[in-house]
């Protein structure tokens, strides 16, 4: 009896414990670089990162960004690497681009001064290893300000020194930002796959089948 209610214990600390997700991606920290948008603020552009660790289930994401005025609106886009491979120049940079739309937020209404776009409750699966998070204003004035903000280093995960922008044509084309580091800052949390926390569950079963016959 004893052994049963510590492995229900066990389990459930561990099924508590993934439930709360890990942090993959983190670039929030200071210093703050400025703020970036393409000359047409109607393209929709972002950035490609890389995840730390093995959770690949996106539950909540957090970018900030900078508006002078409480003008226009946002759609926030999570997107495969899974396009064509980018050319430079006529030369392949061997990245591939944005491409397969994984999720599209509601649209939501820009506001004055610098924010934090929260977005939670989300099960979203992504690859494990990378993708690429993107923005898409529209109806904002030609007298507004608006962008994301730009952070480094990323104290979880990745990301390389360029951004995605999306033309009209539809080509994305990778831009770095002039005299500075190309990062745009949010942050990603992620749960396990249930395949992962099923296997985790069933070794912890088995070690604790294996202790009760040994006693």
């Amino acid at each position: 009896m004893k052994e049963l209610i510590c492995a229900i214990a066990v389990v459930a600390t561990i099924t508590s414990a993934l439930a709360q997700g890990d942090v993959v991606y983190d670039n929030s920290s200071d210093p703050v670089l400025g703020t970036f948008v393409p000359e047409d603020t109607s393209l929709e552009f972002g950035d490609q990162i890389s995840l730390s660790g093995d959770a690949s289930i996106v539950t909540e994401f957090r970018l900030e960004y900078f508006s002078s005025d409480a003008a226009g609106t946002g759609v926030i886009r999570f997107r495969a690497n899974d396009g064509a491979v980018d050319l430079q120049g006529g030369f392949e940079t061997g990245q591939l681009e944005p491409s397969t739309v994984l999720y599209e937020s509601a649209s939501f209404p820009l506001q004055a001064d610098f924010n934090t776009l929260e977005i939670t409750g989300l099960s979203v699966p992504v690859p494990s290893d990378m993708f690429t998070f993107t923005i898409e204003f529209s109806d904002v004035p030609n007298t507004q300000n608006v962008g994301l903000l730009l952070r480094n280093p990323p104290v979880v995960g990745s990301s390389f020194d360029d951004v995605w922008v999306r033309p009209d044509n539809g080509d994305w084309a990778l831009r770095q930002i002039p005299l500075t580091t190309a990062n745009l800052a949010a942050q990603v949390v992620a749960v396990p796959e249930p395949g992962t926390v099923a296997l985790a569950l069933i070794g912890i079963g088995s070690l604790f089948g294996f202790m009760r016959r040994r006693r």
